[in-house]
């Protein structure tokens, strides 16, 4: 079961209307505390015939549009005969319609900056099917083709018996793509869970037999069934007047009429009360150790939207806060016999559940249960405190005023699917000051005795499922067992609530002052030197209301990096943050800032330089500087992590063995490049990595390095200043001599050919990986145009072996072409990366190989080239618009100007290639025999007699 993502604190409502001025008192405001009032910002309506639409200006990219198409039924309501036919029916959308006969549509809309999977897709889910089209810069004439493809999607697609068998391979190549060890064991607990409800049996994706079976006849009496205007939603979001987005509404829809009677939804019948305690276990070489004990119950049908409604889902929503507050805790304490453990919950309309998950430390999976069942048993005995209920709705509150910060940077995207997902399940669409508002009423007389009960109405019913999943789970009467024991032992003393955690780094010293400052003209902002050496660069913008976001480079990345100590480097950039520091652990700073202070960041290492990344309010950035200063000055590698680490590392090792794509990567890197130090280390030696040994690589790093401060967005220079004044400028002055103390071993390609490698995997039996690869150059700044005239190379090979492999063979989901290579790092390469079927992936290999020849020998066209290069501008040109363009073309730049040279390069360069650039590119490096690697299925090679 998965967890319920945090839907509900989109929920909103509104005080009343205007006020009237009626001459009776009685007639002033009247607040409806019970109900949700629209955002009037959204103008929603019904035409005529019954499709219901959604408008909303928003000028966020500028100039974009974003429109959505939503038929409100997905698999839920396939017969037996028909799963997979929702699904298949969107994928026909893109392959044959009345106006795209012969699909294309990517061909239309490339142009205009539209990219396939990216901004025109679709998805398929149990009750509903959508398709996305994010357009950035539309004229009427485009527009009017965009609403003419989702005309043709509501009543046009054409299913020739020569299209369908095309598609049908693709649609069966996603599923292949899709499947793995984990979904597989899903599948199969989802059925012993709830085999007999119809959402548990009807997975989008359909199965084998049925997509077979499928004739264009089939699916079109699905689609003449489903495909009405009364089951239909149109959202469209927009740089445009609302009256405009409206009308081209309902010139591109009201002439759609239904075909035939009305068709007959499938009834929601709720699991079956009385079931006895039972136990299931699924075996897997990949799957990782996790245990779960769920209560499985009726679900929560579509219903009227209201504050009442809304009270019942915080109050769910905080006990699982609190509970899992405490587990975490636990986990904490245990960490011999405990990695994590969570509770969790789903709804499905037919279906809900409440789990208890619990991942153990190595084999220890009885005591790991014990001691997440005891924390259970307690909660269910005494339930939450004062402190701790306070806190689990202050959390949603923070994140909720957050939400109202930054309500004008939503992009269009975002707001066209948020509609979308609320008017498929009939929600209010409120603003988010609204949904503010309506959680003050629903928590304003909530007492931990409410939501003890809560936790009692939804941990109720029968007695739980219990499940494990691993490579060696315990047997069915073994589960049963530790369960029973668990529950009949004696309930722990009463939950102590934990006295609040002290904050240790409020200062660092006298504040630092600035002694230049330097204006950048180009692209426009402020440099500043500290006196103990700080660099910050600074720039305010309106981009993103109420938000900032910050960067740190310090250091020379690789290059102050052993190559022995290479692995606990690159798995250290993600455990840094869980050390915790030296006075405050990683549970400390949990309970100490709330949702909203967005005080985590992530740790990256590059070629030249280490960076951290980090996003926060505006008013929070003395927060977020405090933490990332206590990060740079005191940091903790607390051993606590210790006792996992085996178990990640384990399961990580189990990955590279059964993942076609990851196996065969690795074994391609060590084929021709034995001692590239990114090659994974022998599994033993890998076990024994400790946080001791994360410390030894980065606490010299961290508390040493020189440091370049970037800060961008909505703070103004005095304010950024101050706060840096009293963090990183008050710091120590930190050593200025060069850092570049080792000569790392990169990533580099013989000069000869290379045999082609042949691998067998360990995982599914269905699945294939392929990797070809055209070795480059070691990119450097002077070669900024070859570069992109590669990139550009790459999108054309994309689209050209997609628009063969996929579209024309329907052999595989999606083959990707990409070129990689940091400035003075890894040898750059450009690589196509394939999965498909064991039975499929060598024809497939031999189709890319001629398409590159036929690249190789010049056949690109200038539309190839403009189809590949305006998606790319596009978003290069809406990631222009954020906080994140500037403060990655700013951060850095003084350590290394390059930085900051590539970003304003970046559209004059790509824009300036030109087809005779990308031909000659393609002779010359598509002319080498490419690297191939292929893993296939253990066995499969002997199977099929080679």
């Amino acid at each position: 079961m998965v967890k319920w993502a945090g839907a509900m604190m989109a929920l909103g409502v509104m005080v009343a209307g205007p006020m009237c001025r009626a001459a009776e008192p009685a007639a002033a405001i009247k607040v409806n505390h019970a109900a949700l009032t629209p955002d009037p910002n959204v103008r929603q309506g019904t035409l005529p015939n019954g499709m219901r639409y959604l408008i909303m200006r928003n000028a966020n990219p500028t100039g974009a549009v974003s429109l959505r198409f939503a038929i409100d039924v997905g698999s839920y309501e396939e017969a037996d005969a028909q799963k997979g036919f929702a699904h298949f029916v969107e994928h026909m959308a893109f392959r044959s319609t009345r106006g795209f006969p012969t699909g294309g549509t990517d061909r239309m809309f490339a142009p205009w900056g539209v990219a396939f999977g990216r901004d025109q897709n679709a998805v398929t889910t149990t009750f509903s099917t959508t398709y996305q089209l994010d357009m950035p810069k539309p004229d009427q004439a485009q527009l009017k083709s965009a609403f003419g493809w989702l005309r043709d999607v509501a009543d046009g697609i054409v299913f020739a018996d020569d299209a369908v068998s095309r598609e049908r391979g693709v649609v069966l190549a996603e599923m292949e793509a899709r499947s793995s060890p984990l979904m597989s064991a899903q599948e199969a607990i989802a059925k012993f869970q709830a085999g007999g409800q119809r959402s548990v049996n009807r997975q989008p994706i359909g199965t084998q037999a049925t997509l077979d079976a499928a004739k264009g006849a089939d699916l079109q009496r699905f689609y003449d069934a489903w495909y009405r205007p009364e089951h239909a939603i149109v959202v469209v979001v927009g740089d445009l007047p609302v009256e405009t987005m409206q009308a081209m509404v309902e010139n591109a829809f009201s002439s759609w009429s239904d075909r035939g009677p009305k068709p007959i939804r499938a009834k929601l019948v709720q699991p079956t009360s009385g079931r006895p305690q039972d136990a299931f276990t699924v075996a897997g070489e990949t799957l990782p150790t996790v245990l779960s004990a769920c209560r499985i119950r009726p679900g929560e049908t579509l219903g009227v939207d209201d504050v009442a409604r809304l009270r019942r889902k915080v109050r769910t929503q905080a006990w699982q806060t609190i509970l899992n507050q405490r587990l975490a805790q636990v986990t904490s304490a245990n960490d011999k016999h405990l990695l994590g453990a969570a509770v969790m919950s789903n709804d499905a309309r037919d279906l809900a559940g409440v789990c208890l998950i619990v991942m153990p430390t190595g084999d220890d999976w009885d005591e790991a249960l014990r001691a997440a069942e005891t924390e259970m048993d307690r909660f269910s005995k005494d339930g939450p405190g004062e402190a701790e209920t306070e806190k689990a709705v202050e959390t949603v509150r923070s994140r909720l005023r957050g939400a109202v910060l930054t309500s004008t940077s939503r992009g269009s995207p975002e707001l066209a699917n948020s509609l979308t997902t609320k008017a498929l399940v009939g929600d209010v669409i409120t603003n988010p000051a609204d949904a503010l508002y309506a959680y003050d009423l629903a928590v304003e007389d909530m007492t931990p005795d409410d939501v003890k009960a809560s936790f009692a109405a939804d941990w109720s019913g029968p007695a739980p499922l219990l499940v494990m999943t691993g490579p060696k789970p315990a047997t069915r009467e073994a589960l049963l067992t530790a369960w029973t024991r668990g529950a009949g032992e004696t309930p722990q003393a009463r939950y102590a609530e934990r006295a609040t955690a002290t904050w240790s780094y409020t200062a660092f010293g006298k504040p630092g002052k600035v002694v230049e400052r330097t204006t950048i003209a180009d692209p426009g902002f402020t440099r500043l030197r500290f006196a103990n050496g700080l660099v910050l660069n600074f720039k305010q913008t309106k981009l993103e209301l109420n938000k900032v976001d910050v960067r740190l480079s310090f250091g020379a990345g690789r290059r102050e990096v052993d190559d022995n100590q290479y692995a606990a480097a690159e798995i250290g950039t993600s455990l840094v943050v869980a050390g915790g520091l030296a006075k405050n652990s990683i549970e400390d700073l949990r309970s100490l800032f709330d949702a909203r202070a967005a005080w985590t960041f992530r740790l990256g290492m590059g070629p030249q330089s280490f960076a951290i990344r980090a996003t926060a309010f505006s008013d929070d950035l003395d927060t977020q500087l405090q933490v990332l200063a206590a990060y740079m000055t005191d940091p903790g590698f607390r051993p606590a992590l210790d006792a996992r680490l085996p178990t990640a590392i384990d399961m990580a090792y189990r990955t590279f063995l059964t993942e076609p794509a990851a196996a065969v990567n690795i074994a391609v890197t060590r084929a021709v490049s034995p001692d590239y130090p990114g090659n994974p280390p022998p599994r033993d030696v890998m076990a024994r990595l400790r946080s001791s040994d994360i410390e030894r690589v980065f606490k010299p790093i961290l508390t040493t390095a020189p440091i370049e401060l970037t800060i961008v967005g909505d703070i103004d220079e005095a304010s950024a200043v101050r706060e840096a004044s009293l963090t990183f400028g008050a710091l120590p002055p930190r050593p200025t001599a060069a850092r570049e103390r080792v000569q790392p071993g990169f990533l580099r390609y013989p000069e000869t050919s290379v045999t082609p490698i042949h691998i067998e995997h360990r995982g599914q039996p269905d699945k294939a990986a392929a990797q070809l690869s055209w070795p480059l150059y070691v990119s450097t700044p002077e070669r900024r145009p070859e570069e992109y005239t590669l990139k550009l190379l790459a999108a054309v090979f994309d689209t050209a072996l997609r628009r063969r492999v996929r579209e024309e063979l329907g052999k595989t989901y999606m083959p990707q072409v990409f070129t990689n290579g940091p400035d003075f790092g890894d040898q750059g390469v450009l690589r196509v990366a394939i999965d498909a079927s064991p039975k499929d992936i060598d024809a497939i290999v031999a189709e890319t190989r001629t398409v590159a020849a036929q690249l190789q020998a010049g056949d690109i066209t200038p539309q190839m080239l403009e189809d590949a290069r305006q998606p790319i501008l596009a978003a290069a040109r809406a990631q222009h618009e954020t906080n994140a363009w500037w403060a990655g073309a700013m951060g850095g730049s003084f350590q290394h100007p390059a930085v900051l040279e590539e970003a304003l390069k970046y559209e004059p360069l790509m824009s300036a290639v030109t087809v005779e650039d990308v031909r000659a590119a393609a002779g010359k490096w598509l002319a080498r025999e490419p690297i191939v690697g292929v893993a296939y299925p253990a066995g499969f090679a002997q199977r099929v007699g080679q």
